[in-house]
C-alpha cells in the first residue's frame, strides 16, 4: 500500500485522487487541475464539468498548455487518438472558462 508521504520536495500528497499535469508533471489533487478530453470530432477540448467520456488528461494552468504541446504530451495522454491540437482554440476555451 502506498504511503501518503512523497519523497520529493512537494511534501505529502493531498487526500483523494491525485493526478499529474501533462505540461509540467506536477502532482496535485484532481480538484486543483483542469481536465481536457477528446471531443466528438477527436479534437482536444477543455472539460470543466469532467463529464466527457473516455480518457482525460489534466493541466494545472494555461502555461502548461504550451509545455504540453512542446512535449507532445497530448498524443501520449490520449494514446495517439488526439487529432490536431489547436493551441489558440484550446487557449480561448481555457481563458473563457467555457467547455462542452
Amino acid at each position: 500500500m502506498r504511503s501518503k508521504s512523497h519523497s520529493g520536495s512537494q511534501g505529502p500528497l493531498p487526500e483523494g485522487p491525485v493526478r499529474s499535469c501533462i505540461g509540467c508533471g506536477a502532482r496535485r489533487a484532481q480538484a486543483e487541475l483542469t481536465r481536457v478530453a477528446l471531443g466528438p470530432e477527436g479534437e482536444v477540448v477543455v472539460d470543466r464539468e469532467r463529464r466527457l467520456p473516455g480518457r482525460g488528461a489534466y493541466l494545472c494552468g494555461a502555461g502548461c498548455v504550451t509545455a504540453a504541446l512542446k512535449r507532445k504530451a497530448f498524443g501520449r495522454a490520449f494514446r495517439g487518438k488526439a487529432g490536431k491540437v489547436d493551441p489558440s482554440k484550446l487557449g480561448q476555451a481555457w481563458e473563457s472558462g467555457s467547455g462542452p
